[in-house]
């Protein structure tokens, strides 16, 4: 600006004295020159103020400037500090998630320990009651031998007694001119030998309780037949059956308290008959339960 001002003078000048040679009117001229002078004053005064003006704002921008600097310095700072919190941070929720880690491993084997100190005990309680419900059945078994031993001491020491005979493989027995006593000589069984197939007669060897049996056939058509059981000369049972046509049979039982001696033999009436042969239609038996 000060160069443009240096050259807008010095074209006055030239132009002031060209016209002091070339024009007689030089008051004229150096008003003139005098305005143009006071005008170029006045438009360097109002550019020294914008230049003023200019360099206040740069003060004030370069200030601004420092001050956003120092700010961003400021923030740098903070977010270095920052940066290391967060590492810090990072790193205490590595060594929390660490230990948390730990800690569910020792839950879950303090969970596993106690889990199997429970089993253990569930354990224990299942073999305290086996061995009681052992100890309990050995008792049980003990007392069973004990009884099975008694058993067998009463039964070694209890007579066995049993018999079954069948009557004659000849065919028809009878008619008899009177009541007659029927002899089994086909002996099944005998044990203790107390029936005499000799005589038809049982006798027993001990007091007990005893069953006795009979069957007995008849092919006589139309015709009615008996049995009799005899308990020491008493009749004690009385049995009757009718043959309508072919074979017909009868049979009968009874348990009787006998006395030891005391004997047990069948009876058919006189004019009445029976058939037998190898099937057996007839049979005589007995057995003793038990001594009383």
């Amino acid at each position: 600006m000060k160069v443009q001002m240096e050259s807008q003078m010095t074209d006055a000048s030239e132009k002031t004295n060209k016209q002091t040679t070339t024009s007689p009117d030089i008051w004229t001229e150096m008003k003139e020159l005098r305005n143009m002078v006071h005008n170029l004053g006045t438009t360097v005064v109002e550019q020294s103020e914008k230049l003023r003006n200019m360099e206040v704002r740069a003060t004030a921008s370069e200030a601004e400037a420092k001050e956003q600097r120092n700010t961003v310095t400021d923030l740098r700072v903070e977010l270095m500090l920052t940066k290391n919190k967060v590492e810090e941070v990072e790193k205490e929720n590595a060594d929390l998630t660490a230990g948390l880690s730990g800690s569910k491993s020792r839950v879950e084997e303090l969970q596993t320990k106690n889990q199997l100190g429970l089993n253990l005990s569930a354990m224990g309680d299942r073999v305290t009651a086996s061995e009681a419900e052992n100890a309990a059945l050995e008792t049980k078994l003990s007392a069973s031998e004990s009884q099975v031993e008694e058993l067998k001491r009463a039964t070694a020491d209890r007579p066995k007694v049993a018999f079954s005979a069948g009557l004659t493989d000849s065919g028809t027995v009878g008619p008899f001119v009177a009541e007659t006593t029927l002899v089994y000589t086909k002996i099944f069984s005998n044990i203790g030998k107390a029936y005499n197939p000799a005589t038809g007669v049982f006798t027993a060897p001990v007091r007990g309780l005893y069953y006795i049996s009979f069957t007995a056939m008849s092919v006589q058509t139309s015709f009615y037949f008996y049995a009799y059981m005899y308990k020491n000369g008493q009749k004690i049972m009385y049995s009757q059956g009718y043959n309508a046509g072919g074979y017909e049979t009868l049979s009968n039982g009874v348990c009787l308290e006998l006395e030891e001696g005391d004997v047990v033999y069948m009876r058919i009436p006189a004019s009445n008959r029976l058939y037998d042969n190898s099937n057996n239609h007839n049979i005589f038996s007995g057995f003793l339960l038990f001594t009383v």
